[in-house]
Formats: structure tokens, C-alpha cells, sequence
């Protein structure tokens, strides 16, 4: 059946192919965009769900009971039952690596926009040792690091930091301090990749997340910081300063509290903050927006610490928080990148019909 819907239909693609953590992740922050912005009513908004078996589905809404009725469908029959509804664009929810990788890059294939980052982009920034050489070449400061594989020996002094290179919320992330096992925190970190990057610790000062916003006019908006409060005792943010998870470790809930937004941030500081961000924006390619956490030395020298390059639009999420201090509502920027993602389609495809096709160039 052709999908008649007089409102742009604007898919939200949720789940997890990599494990019931990202699928939990996924869930929570999907269920509280969804929720809100299905009473605005401007768009017909439809969920799509990628399961862990790799099957899909399309529930009519995301109840529990919508979702247990819907019919799992193999990804040739997901194509198909895609394009029936003909999407005008995608709002991205999955947040293990495939789900911000491949299943981006499938959405572009199909030529269907994606609100936010390119499938290219979220390869290149959910790898941490390939994020921080681009920005670094761009002239942002970074800690001095290491790539290891399985065998490989830390060369820095302590404490360091050690993380898998391509993991987010914080796992497999250990301090070494001069009491710490080493080969345990190793073991640690390389249950989550094969690769692992060591990071010299810098100093606590402050811990901060910082975002931009793309305007229309081309220019950046740098939004009010949040600050996370840490401590001598607990200088790093852990998986547990993140999401609340159930007994079985797989997230339920984001944690509230230990944090202040807007953050106290003086003129010279929010100066280098701003091209901390925007050199890191336009280095690696974002588009629409971008957020970084951002670590603050006692001397109050920022560095970059990593790209998080991602937003649910739930009225929690980090944007959206940022955001609503200086007055933008949740439907006011959801709606503004929802809009910009479907006329770069109309755009491109305008484009496409008043022109002969490209003889030469790799990109389309």
C-alpha cells in the first residue's frame, strides 16, 4: 500500500545489531524522542527498529505492545516495506558502531537524507585515534597518545589513561595511577577492540561538554556548556557518571544530577572553547551539528578529548538541554535539522534534473 500521508514522513531509526547494552541505549533515548515529538504533529513520525538478530521492524508506534505485534522482516522485505513509505528523511538512534556506520551508510545508499552526521563522518569519529590526529592536524590541542594492539606496552609515564579506541559511554576505560594493574586494565580495555588507545592524563580543572550548531547562514552557534562535576577521588567520567543500568548491566535511564548547564565560562575561555569546536567541526566534516567533551587543565587550557557526534533529540539529550538554555524549545531544533535534512534532498535532487551527469569525481 502506497503511503498517503499528506506530512512528510520522517523515520526513526532505532536498535542495535552489536548488543543489548547499545540496544538499551537505543530504546531509551528513541521512546523519549518519539513520545515528544509525535503530539507536535508536524511531521507523520514512524518508527523502524533494527533487532539483534538483524531483522527489522516497522510498529505503528513505540509502545511495548506496538512493537511486540510488528512483523520482523528480513532486510530485503525492510527495502521494500521502505519503499512504500518513502521517507523524507531519517533521524538516527542507533548508537552501537554498526547502527552509526553501516546502517547510516545503507539510509544513503537508498538516497533517503539522514538528520545529523554522515555514515563517512561517524566512522571517523567513533574511532578515537583517527578523530584526534584529524583535529590535532587542524591545530587543536590534544593529550599526547598511543595506539596499542594486543602485545603492545604503554611507553608514557603514568597515570594515563587507557580506552578502546572504538567504544563510547565510557567502557573499558581505566585510570592507571602508579597503584593500578596494568595488565588488568589492558585485559579490561581489549574486551571491548582490538585496539586500545593510551592517553596521558591531563590534571583535572574542569570537565566539560561542549557543542556547535550550524546556522543557515553557514556560521556556528556555540551553545551554553554543560560542566560535570568530578572529584580528586573520581577525576574521570565512568559508566556509571552516564546511564543507570539494570541487574544485568543494560541501560534503563540516563543519570541526573553532578552536572550544571550553563556552565560558568568566562570570555577567554569560551573564546578557545569556540574554535576548539569549530576547527574540530569543519576538520572532520560534520554537519548540522557537533559535540565534543572537552577536558580543561588548572591552567585553564582546553583540550580535546573526543567527538560525540550524535543526538536523540530527546528532550534530556545533550542538544536539547544545551539548547533550551538560551530559549529553543525541543521542537524548535528538532524541527530546524529535520527541515534542513529534507531540503538538502530537494536540493540535490533539483540539482540532479538541470544538470548532465558527472564525467569525472569520486563522490556522488
Amino acid at each position: 500500500m502506497t503511503n498517503v500521508s499528506a506530512k512528510p514522513v520522517v523515520l526513526h531509526l532505532c536498535g542495535s545489531v552489536a548488543s543489548e547494552y547499545y540496544e538499551g541505549v537505543s530504546t531509551y533515548y528513541s521512546n523519549e524522542c518519539f513520545q515528544e515529538v509525535a503530539e507536535h504533529g508536524t511531521y507523520d513520525n514512524r518508527p523502524c527498529i533494527v533487532h539483534l538478530d538483524g531483522t527489522w521492524s516497522f510498529p505503528v508506534d513505540m509502545s511495548e505492545e506496538a512493537k511486540a505485534k510488528a512483523e520482523r522482516l528480513t532486510i530485503a522485505q525492510a527495502f521494500a516495506k521502505l519503499a512504500e513509505l518513502k521517507p523524507a528523511t531519517m533521524v538516527p538512534h542507533m548508537f552501537c558502531l554498526p547502527g552509526m556506520t553501516t546502517y547510516r551508510a545503507i539510509f544513503d545508499a537508498l538516497c533517503i537524507p539522514i538528520v545529523g552526521n554522515s555514515a563517512v563522518v561517524m566512522g571517523i569519529s567513533t574511532n578515537k585515534v583517527q578523530s584526534k590526529a584529524i583535529v590535532e592536524a587542524a591545530g587543536v590541542p590534544v593529550p599526547p597518545a598511543q595506539l596499542l594492539k594486543k602485545g603492545d606496552v604503554p611507553h608514557m609515564k603514568r597515570p594515563f589513561i587507557l580506552k578502546p579506541c572504538n567504544e563510547d559511554n565510557s567502557q573499558g576505560i581505566t585510570l592507571v595511577k602508579e597503584n593500578i594493574d596494568l595488565q588488568k586494565a589492558l585485559d579490561y580495555a581489549f574486551s571491548f577492540d582490538h585496539e586500545v588507545l593510551c592517553e596521558s592524563y591531563i590534571e583535572l580543572g574542569r570537565e566539560l561538554r561542549v557543542a556547535v550548531l550550524e546556522k543557515d547562514d553557514g556560521s556556528f552557534q556555540m551553545l551554553p556548556c554543560i560542566e560535570y562535576f568530578l572529584t580528586d577521588d573520581s577525576p574521570i567520567r565512568t559508566p556509571q557518571h552516564k546511564l543507570v543500568t539494570d541487574s544485568r548491566g543494560v541501560p534503563t535511564t540516563a543519570v541526573v544530577g553532578g552536572r550544571k548547564c550553563p556552565a560558568d565560562i568566562d570570555d577567554v575561555l569560551a573564546k578557545k572553547l569556540l574554535n576548539l569546536a569549530v576547527k574540530s567541526h569543519t576538520a572532520l566534516g560534520c554537519r548540522d551539528y557537533s559535540i565534543y567533551d572537552v577536558r580543561v587543565d588548572p591552567q585553564g587550557e582546553p583540550f580535546f578529548i573526543e567527538a560525540c557526534l550524535y543526538c536523540s533529540f530527546a528532550p534530556k539529550s545533550v542538544i536539547v538541554a544545551m539548547a533550551g538554555e538560551v530559549g529553543m524549545k525541543q521542537r524548535e531544533v528538532y524541527e530546524m535539522f529535520v527541515d534542513r535534512s529534507i531540503k538538502r534532498k530537494r536540493e540535490a535532487d533539483e540539482q540532479a534534473a538541470d544538470g548532465a551527469a558527472k564525467r569525472l569525481g569520486m563522490r556522488a
